[in-house]
């Protein structure tokens, strides 16, 4: 088969394909995967070689994750021991991508366990993130379906510690959310070179 080294790929990365059983992990020096939601974050991301600075691999599937990329993940994290980071919108539907990456989905419950990553942490971004950072006049309205979403996730089995039920109610309770896409207020970079790395450093995540 074909040998890939995912370090000299450019600016289009490479395409996990729908079945990741038959990949084999010759040769792996990163220190974690840090999996994306949104594929202009992710260009952004490689563009400034966070993978390079940080030493991790990253992917993003844009939106949900593919079945192919959760198998994926889920293998590297089991065979190579690799800590895996998942950063998302602060919305209902960012940390239900987490909690899919994390458990598997509940309609493919059957499969979970292959397509899972119990070692999957939340770096962000969280209710807390947008006032750390300034972010309260970059923020959307709540719609309802994204208020009846949260409150449904409150009553998931995976949703029940302490700080992720204050995270739903926060959001519930402020009625906004934000894009990751808010952090470039700062600057292009800002993600780069101050976010990841300090949520990365202060071990900052919700599990």
């Amino acid at each position: 088969g074909d040998e890939i080294d995912w370090s000299k790929l450019g600016s289009g990365g490479w395409a996990i394909p729908s079945i990741a059983e038959d990949i084999q992990f010759k040769k792996v020096k990163a220190d974690f995967i840090l999996y994306v939601e949104k594929n202009a974050i992710w260009e952004r991301l490689n563009e400034d070689k966070v993978w390079k600075d940080l030493n991790c691999i990253l992917i993003a599937t844009q939106g949900q994750a593919t079945r192919g990329a959760r198998r994926l993940i889920s293998r590297m994290s089991n065979e190579l021991d690799l800590p895996v980071y998942v950063f998302t919108d602060a919305d209902p539907y960012g940390w239900y991508i987490y909690s899919v990456i994390k458990y598997g989905s509940m309609a493919l419950a059957h499969t979970s366990s292959k397509l899972s990553t119990p070692n999957a942490r939340f770096v962000g971004m969280t209710m807390e993130d947008i006032t750390d950072h300034g972010l309260e006049k970059h923020t959307i309205k709540l719609k309802p379906q994204d208020i009846k979403r949260a409150k449904e996730m409150m009553s998931y089995p995976w949703f029940q510690s302490k700080d992720w039920q204050n995270e739903l109610k926060l959001a519930i309770d402020k009625g906004y959310k934000a894009e990751l896409e808010a952090l470039s207020k700062h600057g292009i970079e800002y993600i780069s070179e101050k976010y990841i790395p300090q949520k990365l450093k202060k071990k900052e995540f919700l599990d």
